[in-house]
């Protein structure tokens, strides 16, 4: 019989994640944590995480409205002081939907925000000591199941390796949110904006994740910090 009573289920990895050792990742599977390189490997991974967003994505943020811990805004003004500059009438429209449906949860789901956790448990980093740029990564790349499983053995303490995630079997929404994914680490332009933008193209969900991401990218942990009201 198996040890787990969620086998077959949407929770079935929730359960497993609510079973791991603390500070421990499963034999033979899961994030690989490399704690130290060499001076030569260590200014390779620098040079790989570039510290600003590609052109498109770079707003000219009024972030007055925020205090030290992220909680002196609330969620729409959060959203607007990043997006404000944006002229699409498209993002825009789809930006005051989110706002209207926003749940009141910066992740899309429990599972989300569970396993999201955990790999920021098992590597052993302090949310607020993360570069602001691996940390949108890893928002996103945590966001969708398939993708995750994809992703999961290249992700290390200060580097992803996207050439070895396989995404056979992916769907639109988790591709959408791997190329945003890329984008932010690498700085150049995988996805554009207006694909963001169209819903036909891109669910609400995946839509959420990417502009959370982009929140994330910007801000730091401060963004995870934000208030509902």
């Amino acid at each position: 019989m198996s040890k787990y009573f969620m086998n077959d289920s949407e929770l079935q990895e929730l359960e497993q994640l609510m079973m791991l050792v603390p500070n421990f990742s499963p034999r033979g599977r899961g994030i690989i944590v490399v704690h130290g390189f060499g001076k030569a490997d260590e200014q390779e991974r620098e040079e790989e995480v570039r510290p600003t967003l590609p052109e498109q994505f770079r707003f000219d943020s009024d972030i007055g409205c925020l205090n030290s811990n992220g909680r002196g805004a609330s969620y729409d003004r959060f959203i607007s002081s990043c997006f404000h500059v944006c002229k699409s009438y498209r993002l825009q429209s789809r930006l005051e939907y989110l706002i209207r449906n926003c749940a009141g949860d910066f992740f899309i789901s429990q599972i989300h925000r569970a396993r999201f956790d955990s790999v920021c448990r098992l590597q052993e980093i302090l949310v607020e000591n993360r570069s602001p740029i691996l940390l949108a990564v890893l928002f996103l790349l945590t966001a969708d199941d398939k993708l995750w499983s994809a992703a999961k053995d290249h992700v290390y303490d200060n580097h992803l390796d996207f050439k070895k995630m396989n995404l056979s079997g992916i769907n639109t929404d988790g591709y959408a949110i791997y190329q945003m994914a890329k984008t932010i680490y690498t700085a150049r332009e995988y996805i554009r904006m207006d694909e963001i933008a169209d819903k036909f193209l891109i669910g609400d969900q995946a839509f959420k994740a990417i502009i959370h991401s982009i929140l994330i990218a910007k801000y730091g942990a401060t963004a995870l910090q934000v208030k509902f009201t």
